[in-house]
């Protein structure tokens, strides 16, 4: 008897019952459709946010307006180690791979900066520099900073709203985050472009296209991912079960919420990290905002389960245990360090 395929299933959640009575009998459903996305693929798509749909337009307008400056302008503030990765992403700088070219994307990375400026021993710690924008004169603070620090500041509160709904499908509590989110945790905003990949049609040129992606097929490093898509398909996730690549269809207004390899960390596999990819198979620049919660620096990535039956400060003590700052620079020096490998043969 032939073995049955696993279903691949990335639902729509609508969480606005659950916003209007977090113990309410419609409530308990979206807890449990969340939890059934959790151990399936760790993606959902997630409806009735209450971000307004002005915000989203007007984060995806300021993208716009960054990347057609030009790049001599960008590169002033080009993001790397010593800027805490904030800044300008440059072409093709990233890649997860080492089978394909670097990923044909741009970015701008910034996070929402302290009131009172970064606190006293952050310097060198992750994504803990003050953010760096382009001059006035070049870009209207109104036209591109205050509508990004806008956005960012109402990802940090859905985020809390997804992390609180992820406590409440597993057994430890509403406060199991509470740690991990704790201490100005990291989090930052990427505003993504990505050009059309330039081939035809062809056999060929698919090939081409298949070495040429742009973001090559990676796990998020994050405990949890906020992804807003623009009306350009390009998104793609791995189907463990078939090997075969499903393309998530951008839904207006919707966030793809999918969980990162610190989730996978925390519940000791329980939660799942998908392989995912993007390839703009369109005939036009494709973008997208990406916020991604890599939480508390400070916070040791241990089990969720070996901290109830130890005790949180057990694990938290436990200096064999990575910080989630350790693991977010051991992740991102890998995977921008590989693009200087690469040749475009």
């Amino acid at each position: 008897m032939a073995k049955e395929e696993t279903p691949f299933i990335i639902p729509t959640v609508d969480i606005s019952p659950y916003l209007k009575d977090p113990t309410g009998p419609e409530s308990a459903k979206v807890i449990d459709d969340i939890r059934a996305a959790c151990l399936s693929t760790g993606f959902f798509q997630l409806l009735g946010h209450g971000v307004p749909l002005t915000l989203q337009k007007s984060v995806f307008d300021a993208a716009a307006r960054f990347f057609a400056l030009p790049k001599e302008q960008k590169l002033a503030i080009r993001a790397n180690k010593s800027t805490g990765f904030k800044g300008y992403d440059v072409m093709a700088s990233q890649s997860y791979q080492t089978d394909v070219l670097p990923d044909l994307k741009e970015g701008f990375v910034c996070g929402v900066d302290p009131v009172n400026g970064p606190p006293e021993g952050s310097e060198g710690r992750f994504f803990a520099a003050p953010n760096l924008w382009p001059p006035a004169e070049l870009l209207d603070p109104a036209e591109f900073r205050t509508p990004v620090e806008e956005y960012a500041a109402a990802m940090i509160k859905l985020c809390g709203t997804v992390l609180d709904l992820v406590a409440a499908t597993l057994p430890y509590g509403p406060d199991v985050f509470d740690g991990f989110m704790a201490n100005d945790p990291a989090c930052p905003l990427r505003l993504l472009h990505y050009p059309p990949t330039p081939t035809d049609d062809s056999e060929a040129g698919e090939k081409r296209r298949q070495a040429q992606l742009g973001s090559s097929a990676h796990t998020d490093f994050s405990a949890v991912t906020l992804l807003l898509q623009d009306e350009h398909e390009g998104l793609e996730v791995l189907h463990q079960a078939t090997g075969e690549w499903k393309l998530v269809p951008p839904n207006k207004d919707a966030y793809v919420v999918n969980l990162g390899d610190m989730m996978h960390k925390l519940t000791d596999g329980l939660y799942k990290s998908s392989m995912h990819r993007v390839l703009n198979r369109n005939k036009t620049d494709r973008y997208s905002v990406v916020f991604f919660f890599d939480g508390n620096r400070d916070y040791r990535l241990g089990s969720l389960a070996a901290a109830a039956s130890r005790g949180k400060s057990a694990i938290q003590n436990d200096a064999g245990i990575m910080t989630a700052e350790e693991y977010m620079f051991d992740r991102l020096n890998f995977s921008y360090g590989r693009h200087e490998t690469k040749t475009s043969a």
